[in-house]
């Protein structure tokens, strides 16, 4: 072959790359992660690649290319109630998509509310969802979006925590900078503890010997609202059998009474624990993902 076409036979095989997203993989914590009681060598990982015990707090950032960012990032949460961490349908699938699309899309790993590992076990996955806020908004120019274009997506349990950290945002206590997201999507989440409508296992994960104490209410995160409550993007299905529908409901009301932006989406086919979806198991369900992003559009051109 001449010189100048397998120059550009090569230029050819390069240019498809050039634009897929970066991944990174990062540590939480620049030092040991805090209310660490033991650790373990390495994550314990199950079927599918889900991550069944967390060693080490990580996030995996993928990163568009400089000119195709849009300027925003979001942080996401896989579910797995609690007690596993769906990280690979329900986190890396996600996060590419949206890098996709232009955002800085990172995924959180973070620990599991053991008794055995950690002190004040119930406290752990805030606070890893905390962090994950504040590391995102601390790279936001070197990265190229907006430090207020920040958001938190969560699926099931992963849905609890994200919007957790958008009511529960610990801003007052002196850690720079905030850790509010500035809007949340949630697809099938887990939103209430209250045994009525809640998933039992996430609630008996999460409280483990504080169960039947005032953390329930804490964490019924309908009832702790307020005005700085970001807009919230909301998915489920009247078929979901594992976790009913009326926890994305009762969030929807809430925010809607204190007048914070919030679209709901209650879709008659989707099941549970879908994450992207396919339209022939899941119906319209799955095409959340296109609707979350129109909405973020509108969100920030408003």
């Amino acid at each position: 072959m001449p010189r100048v076409q397998y120059i550009i036979a090569c230029l050819l095989m390069v240019i498809p790359f050039l634009g897929y997203a970066q991944q990174e993989t990062f540590p939480l914590y620049s030092k040991e992660a805090p209310n660490t009681k033991a650790l373990l060598e390495k994550d314990v990982i199950g079927n599918g690649g889900r991550i069944e015990r967390v060693a080490v707090p990580q996030i995996t950032v993928y990163r568009p290319q400089k000119t195709a960012s849009n300027g925003k990032a979001i942080l996401i949460c896989p579910g797995g109630g609690y007690g596993i961490i769906a990280i690979q349908h329900e986190g890396h699938q996600i996060a590419r998509w949206y890098s996709d699309r232009g955002y800085t899309a990172a995924v959180l790993k973070y620990r599991l509310p053991e008794e055995d590992l950690l002190n004040e076990s119930w406290e752990v996955p805030l606070m890893d969802a905390e962090e994950g806020i504040r590391f995102l908004r601390k790279r936001a120019k070197k990265w190229h979006y907006d430090s207020d274009k920040i958001g938190v997506l969560g699926f099931s349990a992963g849905g609890h925590l994200a919007s957790s950290v958008s009511v529960h945002n610990h801003a007052a206590e002196g850690k720079e900078p905030s850790s509010r997201p500035d809007f949340s999507v949630l697809i099938y989440p887990v939103i209430s503890m209250d045994t009525s409508v809640t998933h039992q296992g996430s609630r008996r994960n999460l409280l483990g010997e504080k169960l039947n104490t005032d953390l329930e209410n804490y964490f019924s995160n309908e009832t702790q609202i307020n005005h700085t409550t970001p807009p919230a993007f909301l998915v489920h299905s009247w078929d979901d059998t594992a976790v009913p529908p009326e926890n994305s409901i009762r969030y929807a009301k809430a925010l809607n009474q204190k007048g914070i932006k919030c679209e709901l989406h209650l879709f008659e086919k989707g099941g549970h624990g879908y994450g992207r979806g396919n339209i022939e198991s899941h119906g319209n369900a799955s095409t959340w993902l296109e609707m979350s992003d129109q909405w973020i559009s509108d969100l920030f051109s408003e």
